[in-house]
């Protein structure tokens, strides 16, 4: 039975799913190097894990025809959020900032005109990716910008990526605890339930770093006493 389980665990499933892709695409080297770095195991322990804790900032919910406005990112390993290898890019872009994004990530034009192209702050984030875990609190926008930038760039369907989401976990959490009161699931609202401090400030990086912070505790709070394992993450 057991051995019936770790065959269609996600995981295990993610594995045999990037093999086909692999080998029925004709891939750019950079996606072929992301594919086909080893993943977890199992059992293999989620504290020691290597991690990218990403955000991104758009114009809205719908890549087809909102924007991406920038891109936010950092390691974590070893129980550790490396800040001094953060990196937040803004893209750079011709199209407007709605007014009512704007208000949110206090993002204006001027700063997409001194961004980057897609393309080249694309490239760098798969390659920062190799290897590693992706965090994301409500993962569906990043999942969704990505698969669509692969789709219209590479003319690929959607990466097979690790995703790990806090929100998803949080929710998995307050559904064990019969808690069916806690409705708000952002993440400073999140965090707060979980005695971490708010950021005053907000952007793809600030973001990332508070969901990077949000995992640790959610982990320790998950496995208190229990070995950390994928087999054990519901």
């Amino acid at each position: 039975m057991k051995s019936l389980f770790n065959y269609f665990h996600a995981i295990n499933h993610l594995k045999r799913k990037r093999e086909r892709y692999i080998s029925k695409h004709k891939l750019p080297d950079n996606i072929k190097a992301l594919l086909s770095a080893p993943l977890p195991e199992l059992d293999s322990d989620l504290f020691k894990l290597d991690y990218i804790a990403l955000d991104f900032e758009t114009t809205g919910f719908h890549p087809e025809q909102d924007h991406l406005l920038s891109v936010g990112y950092l390691p974590l390993s070893n129980q550790q959020l490396i800040v001094s290898e953060a990196v937040e890019t803004f893209i750079k872009s011709s199209e407007k900032v709605k007014p009512e994004t704007a208000v949110i990530n206090h993002i204006v034009p001027e700063m997409l005109e001194k961004g980057s192209p897609l393309h080249e702050v694309m490239d760098t984030f798969f390659g920062a990716l190799k290897g590693k875990v992706l965090i994301a609190h409500g993962c569906s926008i990043e999942r969704r910008f990505i698969d669509y930038y692969i789709a219209k760039h590479y003319q690929l369907p959607p990466l097979p990526l690790l995703w790990v989401d806090t929100l998803t976990i949080e929710k998995s959490l307050t559904m064990h605890k019969g808690n069916q009161k806690s409705s708000d699931f952002r993440l400073a609202s999140t965090r707060a339930r979980h005695g971490l401090p708010e950021y005053s400030a907000h952007g793809a990086l600030i973001d990332a770093l508070a969901t990077g912070e949000l995992y640790l505790a959610l982990l320790k709070k998950r496995f208190c006493g229990e070995k950390a394992t994928f087999s054990n993450l519901r």
